[in-house]
Parts: structure tokens; C-alpha cells; sequence
């Protein structure tokens, strides 16, 4: 079963904090912090670089997901 976007996600709520988020991501994976090309839900876990615990389908970030297949199309 797969989740749904949190209510607060950076990649589907608009609000000023979520819009420098997609750069801050992008700068985090240029500065190799993330271990994988996609970070964890803020609101499931506080390790949303997954240094701690890997990310996976119960803990990734689904609107970073989704954005990104999208792009891709």
C-alpha cells in the first residue's frame, strides 16, 4: 500500500520555507550528505538524510518521489 503526501510536504505545499527546500536538497546532494538520490519524510523520521536508517518506501519522502519521476517524463 503506498502512502500518501504529508500535509506539510516542501514539494506539494506552497509557502516561502518550501520553496528554497528544493535548493537546499539539491545542495545537500552536491555536498554528498544524502546516500541516495532522495531523502526521508520529515514527519517519520528526524534523520531525512538517512545517515542513521535507509530510506525506503515506509519512510521516503513521497512528494520529493513523485516530483522527481515527473521530472523525468
Amino acid at each position: 500500500m503506498s502512502r500518501k503526501c504529508c500535509k506539510e510536504c516542501p514539494w506539494v505545499t506552497p509557502s516561502n520555507h518550501n520553496r528554497s527546500w528544493s535548493n537546499y536538497v539539491a545542495k545537500m546532494m552536491g555536498l554528498k550528505k544524502s546516500k541516495e538520490p532522495r531523502h526521508a519524510c520529515h514527519m517519520i523520521t528526524s534523520d531525512v538524510w538517512g545517515m542513521k536508517t535507509i530510506i525506503d518506501e515506509s519512510n521516503v519522502c513521497i512528494g520529493a518521489k513523485n516530483s522527481k519521476k515527473q521530472s523525468t517524463l
